[in-house]
C-alpha cells in the first residue's frame, strides 16, 4: 500500500520536535554551565578587601552602612567587613535607634540597613559582633570600650550564659536565613589586646582576672557558634569564629609578656585569627623590613594554633587591618606601602588582607583634619590604592576565568596567590 503524505506528517513532526527539544536542552544546559561558571568566579576568594566602620562623611541619601557597602561592591569586592554592635545607632553608623532591638538577631532582622547589607550579593562577611546582653549604654557623645565587655576582673556566669544564648541565636539565624546561599560568615572581635588592656597601656602587666575572663568570653563565643552549627540544619552556608589580636610584636620582643596571642588564642584555639597588623607594618620604612617582620608575626600567630577538624585547608591567620594614613604619607606612598603589605601577605598565604578602610573614620581633634585611612577621600576622590584594588579584582577575575576554561576547575588558593604576585596592579 502506498503511504501518503498524511502518513509521514506525524512522524516528521515528532522528529522535528525531538530535534528542537534536544537543541533546546543543549542550549539550556550550556546556559546553565555558563551561569554556574560565572557564579563560581564571582564567589572566588580574591584575598584583598576592605571594611566600613565609623566613617566621618558620606555623599548620598543612603545610610552610611549601605552607601559604603555599595562602594565596596562597586570597587569589585565580594567581601564586606562591618560591625554588628549596640553602637549601630551612634558612632558606628548613625542609624535610627530602635528600642525593640535588644539582640544581634533583632539587629539583623529589624534594622533595615543591617538586613540590606546581609542580603547583598557578598560571598564573605567579616563581622565584629558584640552582644546587647553585655552592653552598658554610654553617655551621649562619649565612648567607653569597657561598656561593651563584662570580663574585666573576671567573667560572671550570668553574662556568660546571656552571651552564649545571644551568639547561638544569631548564628542559628544566619544558618537558617542564608542556607543555600553560599555565604560565609566570620564572626569575631575588634583588636583584642585593647580589650585585655582596656586602659590602652601596653607597658603594664596584664590583669590575670581579666585574662581569665576574656578567655572564658572567647570560649563562650566559639562554643555558641559550634553548637548552633551542630543543632541547626543547613547547607551551602558557613559560620566561623575568629579572635582578632594586635600586640604581636610585644610577644616577640618580650616572650614573658602576656598578650591575646600567647595567652588566649593558644587556649581557645579559635577557627581563625585576625591580625590588626600595624605593629608589624607601619614602623618599617623599607619593603624588606616590612616583609621580614610581618612574616615573623604571622609565623608566630600560626604557631599558637592547634590542628582543628572541620575547617577548610590553608592558613588560619589573616590580616584583619592594615593601613597607611594620608596624614603621614602622600597618595603614591600610601599606595606603595599598601602593596608591600599585600605582596608579603600573599607570599605567606593569608586567606584575607583587609585594608582600613573605605572611608576615613578618624579626625584630629586639635585641627579637625582627616587622618586619611581611606580608599575614597572626603572629597569623593578615589585614591591610588582604590585603583590598585579595582585593577587587582579585574586581573583576578580574568585569571580565574582563563584557568577555569583551560582546566575545567577553579585554581587552588595557592595557585591563585602565587600568580597574583605577578599582577600589574601589584607591580606599578
Amino acid at each position: 500500500m502506498k503511504k501518503t503524505k498524511a502518513f509521514y506528517l506525524p512522524i516528521l513532526l515528532v522528529a522535528v520536535g525531538l530535534i528542537y527539544f534536544s537543541i533546546s536542552a543543549f542550549n539550556n544546559s550550556e546556559t546553565n554551565q555558563i551561569k554556574k561558571a560565572e557564579k563560581s568566579i564571582e564567589s572566588y576568594n580574591f584575598a584583598i578587601g576592605t571594611q566600613t566602620v565609623g566613617a566621618k562623611y558620606k555623599f548620598t541619601e543612603k545610610t552610611m552602612l549601605v552607601e559604603t557597602a555599595n562602594e565596596i561592591k562597586n570597587m569589585g569586592s565580594n567581601l564586606l567587613k562591618f560591625s554588628m554592635h549596640p553602637r549601630y545607632c551612634s558612632e558606628n553608623y548613625g542609624l535610627p535607634k530602635n528600642d525593640n532591638i535588644n539582640s544581634l538577631t533583632k539587629l539583623a532582622t529589624l534594622e533595615p540597613s543591617m538586613k540590606e547589607v546581609l542580603d547583598m550579593d557578598f560571598k564573605y562577611y567579616h563581622i565584629w559582633v558584640y552582644g546587647f546582653s553585655q552592653y552598658t549604654p554610654e553617655p551621649v557623645g562619649k565612648k567607653d570600650d569597657t561598656a561593651q565587655i563584662k570580663f574585666i576582673n573576671g567573667y560572671p556566669e550570668k553574662h556568660k550564659e546571656a552571651l552564649y544564648k545571644e551568639v547561638y541565636d544569631f548564628t542559628s539565624h544566619l544558618l537558617k536565613t542564608y542556607s543555600g546561599s553560599g555565604k560565609v560568615f566570620y564572626l569575631g572581635n575588634w583588636e583584642g589586646d585593647w580589650h585585655l588592656r582596656s586602659d590602652y597601656d601596653r607597658t603594664k602587666p596584664v590583669n590575670l582576672k581579666t585574662l581569665e575572663g576574656m578567655t572564658q568570653w572567647a570560649i563562650t563565643r566559639q562554643k555558641a557558634i559550634d553548637d548552633a552549627k551542630r543543632d541547626v540544619k543547613h547547607s551551602k552556608v558557613e559560620v566561623y569564629h575568629y579572635i582578632e589580636v594586635n600586640l604581636v610584636r610585644k610577644a616577640l620582643m618580650e616572650p614573658e609578656a602576656k598578650v591575646v596571642a600567647n595567652s588566649i588564642v593558644n587556649v581557645v584555639n579559635p577557627d581563625y585569627v585576625s591580625y590588626s597588623s600595624y605593629d608589624a607594618t607601619n614602623p618599617y620604612k623599607k619593603e624588606t623590613a616590612l616583609n621580614e617582620n610581618l612574616k615573623k608575626s604571622l609565623d608566630y600567630l600560626e604557631s599558637q594554633l592547634s590542628p582543628k577538624e572541620g575547617l577548610p585547608s590553608g592558613k588560619r591567620v589573616w590580616i584583619g587591618e592594615y593601613g597607611n594614613p594620608s596624614i603621614h604619607h602622600n597618595d603614591e606612598m600610601q599606595n606603595l606601602r599598601s602593596i608591600w603589605t599585600i605582596k608579603t601577605a600573599l607570599e605567606w598565604g593569608t586567606p584575607f588582607i583587609l585594608y582600613w578602610e573605605m572611608y576615613n573614620n578618624e579626625i584630629k581633634k586639635e585641627t579637625g583634619e582627616q587622618v586619611g585611612y581611606w580608599l575614597i577621600d572626603d572629597k569623593g576622590t578615589k585614591q591610588p590604592i582604590w585603583h590598585t584594588h579595582n585593577n587587582f579584582y579585574k586581573e583576578s577575575r580574568t585569571f580565574v576565568k582563563d584557568y577555569l576554561d583551560k582546566n575545567n576547575l577553579l585554581p587552588s588558593f595557592d595557585v591563585f596567590r602565587k600568580h597574583a604576585l605577578k599582577f600589574k596592579s601589584l607591580n606599578p
